[in-house]
């Protein structure tokens, strides 16, 4: 079989041999710091252990009573007719879902240090926001991650079948996966997507979100408890992206084909938030789940020029310095 493997699929499959023992033990830490909870019980957390209650007693019928899509439901009920700790069960979807993104992202690291750096990245800057907290956005991001490194290699069926495992996981990735297949290579039509989607959801926010409501109980939650008060919309997290976004674009023709799609995805996210932003919640998940490409940028940056990578640099210790306080330091995160 193995002198069958050409091009990028035989360097994809040898990468992954090689970096299989440092994605096992990124997989295994990860577990470790959910399991024993190392920063503190994380906001949603008690949301999770509930549904793995209440998967117990009510097994298949818990399909008419959750909020929780379908594909991490089935997934629940697999894990608790096998596993009776919850803890465990949270756990070792982490450690999968850590296994599947530092997987994407190996393929996409030029160098072992780099790999390390893009963890480090992720693990300040994502970690706990998705892995800890919001679990099946983790889900759905990592099936994101996947699908774009498969679409980049011009497997479009199974870059879709990725992207609607993603939707399965989170409802939220229904807006992501469109713009996964959009490759504008010139600068004005970025922007000028960016402006339709804009106006587009800002004009007709309210009536999807009524139809959502309809078809979808965690929409249908939202839309009867409301969602949220309106999110700043200068905080220091979207100045720090925004300013990654602009200096893209001034580089445009000095970054590669990749980065150049990760900044047409940046600004649809940036799109959807603000024509969305009085709709909080939805708002914050769509672009949280956009924001995970951020890793795909950085790790083009150090394949490209020079100034790619210096500000690709830039922006990792930007975050790392702004996510470590958000997270870590400022004790309004964990609990």
């Amino acid at each position: 079989m193995g002198a069958m493997l050409r091009g990028k699929d035989a360097v994809a499959i040898n990468g992954y041999i090689r970096a299989k023992p440092r994605l096992l033990l990124l997989s295994l830490a990860a577990f470790l710091i959910s399991y024993c909870q190392i920063f503190g019980e994380s906001p949603d957390y008690g949301s999770y252990d509930l549904f793995f209650d209440s998967l117990r007693w009510n097994g298949l019928d818990i399909f008419g009573e959750t909020r929780f899509e379908p594909g991490f439901t089935v997934l629940g009920l697999a894990l608790v007719a096998l596993v009776s700790s919850n803890p465990v069960i949270y756990g070792l979807i982490v450690a999968g879902v850590v296994f599947l993104k530092g997987f994407v992202v190996n393929l996409f690291s030029s160098s072992q240090a780099v790999f390390y750096v893009l963890v480090i990245f992720y693990f300040v800057r994502y970690f706990p926001l998705h892995e800890l907290t919001q679990l099946r956005a983790a889900t759905a991001a990592a099936f994101l991650l996947l699908a774009v490194a498969l679409l980049w290699n011009e497997k479009w069926a199974f870059g879709l079948l990725a992207g609607m495992a993603a939707i399965i996981f989170h409802v939220s990735a229904v807006f992501v996966v469109p713009s996964l297949f959009l490759h504008p290579a010139k600068r004005w039509v970025v922007l000028l997507i960016g402006l339709v989607v804009f106006v587009s959801i800002s004009l007709g926010v309210n009536l999807l979100i009524s139809e959502l409501a309809d078809s979808v109980p965690l929409v249908d939650m939202y839309h009867q408890g409301g969602f949220g008060d309106a999110p700043n919309p200068i905080s220091a997290a979207l100045l720090l992206d925004w300013a990654m976004i602009i200096l893209g674009l001034i580089m445009w023709n000095r970054i590669s084909p990749p980065m150049k799609q990760v900044l047409f995805l940046e600004i649809v996210g940036m799109a959807i938030f603000y024509g969305a932003i009085d709709f909080a919640v939805i708002a914050h998940r769509i672009r949280e789940l956009f924001s995970v490409f951020w890793v795909l940028f950085v790790a083009n940056g150090w394949r490209s020029s020079f100034i790619a990578k210096l500000t690709s640099a830039g922006f990792v210790l930007a975050s790392i310095g702004l996510y470590s306080y958000l997270h870590f330091f400022s004790g309004q995160f964990f609990t």
